[in-house]
């Protein structure tokens, strides 16, 4: 396949900034690329003053930062919105030639990104940057017009799979805040249907993570505060590993059953609280709090009520701390009131749970194997091989 630098393909755009005019304002994000920003976040993210904004318009491209995540697209949503002053924007040189589906595809496959990667200037994370010139100097494999749309719309189809099984994740977090609201009713109405209490009534102990330095290589694998996601998970893709004695394995290790809670992350992060779920020996790092109790469903009570809307706007009222950090510690998680429900509430909602985390689970398995074949696809794509 013919491969020419991607300088070949575009040139930069004449700039043209916002002023006074009325503009929609656009953002780019790593999974969708640019999108309206009114629909994307429930407030304002830009600055009240647009007037030095980027002017960008439909078919052009822009570049966000930084590249390496991927943050590339075309403008196709207006005829002209307009985008940060810090993002790049380009004309295609020969439009006629080009796929925007197809190239977009390009700068954002696993191949662009590590060169992309390979090439950043600068130590600071996610401040490091692509020098022009060596964005430029990317090669682009370019087939005939019909062939780049050929190769667009199979990855498209795989995209869209991939698209539907992400999708039925997001539902079952939504299933699983409705089977707690039908078994247990809603959290501010507690008082009325349970006897009430803390969640140290509830619990066994609470244990502070360890402060000592964590690595890349170690007996135990640690867990950080990234370990626990925003919907209540573990995640256990990004790990780093620590020696530690018998006597310390004890104090901060994690097995099954024990709640996790991020007692220290930026405002919207904190609280951030996920039940252990393998079995697989783990230790604790300092940002996060183990509260370990009798019984595993117990756990998941407790842990599925922070994760409510209710529990969430709960933990952000609680929250203290500065500007970008935010810290709830472990003798004020103790005292947040919860209900008493009984026995068999709790072991209905259990089973409940136990049977989303078997569908989860094999929902997961296929998006792995969809994601290998996506990759796989992505690469003879590239290489002509498809």
């Amino acid at each position: 396949m013919k491969m020419v630098p991607l300088g070949e393909l575009i040139a930069p755009a004449k700039v043209r900034r916002a002023g006074s005019g009325n503009f929609p304002l656009l953002s780019m994000t790593m999974r969708d690329g640019l999108v309206d920003q009114s629909s994307k976040f429930k407030k304002r993210v830009a600055s009240e003053d647009v007037s030095g904004y980027k002017v960008v318009q439909r078919g052009q491209l822009v570049v966000g930062f930084p590249i390496d995540e991927g943050v590339v697209d075309f403008q196709s949503i207006y005829d002209r919105g307009i985008v940060s002053p810090a993002y790049g924007v380009w004309d295609m040189r020969n439009p006629e030639r080009m796929s925007p589906n197809y190239i977009k595809k390009f700068l954002r496959s696993e191949a662009a990104l590590s060169y992309y990667k390979s090439k950043l200037r600068g130590s600071t994370a996610r401040r490091r940057s692509l020098p022009t010139e060596l964005f430029l100097a990317l090669k682009v494999p370019l087939p005939s017009l019909g062939e780049q749309r050929r190769i667009a719309a199979i990855l498209d189809k795989a995209a869209a799979i991939r698209a539907l099984r992400l999708r039925s994740l997001t539902m079952l977090d939504e299933l699983q805040q409705a089977c707690f609201i039908a078994v247990f009713g809603d959290p501010g109405h507690w008082a009325a249907r349970w006897s009430m209490a803390t969640i140290a009534d509830l619990a066994e102990s609470f244990q502070y993570g360890t402060s000592e330095k964590s690595g890349a290589v170690g007996e135990f694998p640690i867990l950080r505060m990234g370990n626990v996601t925003r919907s209540g998970k573990l995640d256990l893709t990004d790990l780093k590993y620590i020696d530690l004695d018998a006597k310390d394995f004890k104090k901060f290790g994690a097995r099954r059953g024990d709640l996790l809670f991020n007692r220290t992350n930026s405002p919207e992060l904190v609280g951030k609280t996920a039940v252990v779920d393998v079995d697989i020996p783990l230790v604790l790092a300092g940002y996060l709090v183990r509260v370990r109790f009798a019984a595993e469903r117990q756990s998941i009570f407790v842990s599925s009520y922070l994760n409510s809307r209710y529990g969430k706007a709960l933990l952000r009222g609680m929250a203290k701390g500065a500007i970008n950090q935010a810290n709830i510690s472990a003798s004020e998680l103790k005292m947040i009131p919860i209900a008493l429900p009984s026995g068999s509430a709790l072991e209905t909602f259990s089973l409940r749970m136990t049977e989303i985390a078997q569908q989860r689970s094999r929902i997961e398995l296929q998006l792995l194997q969809i994601n290998q074949i996506f990759a796989s696809l992505q690469s003879r794509a590239f290489r002509g091989e498809l």
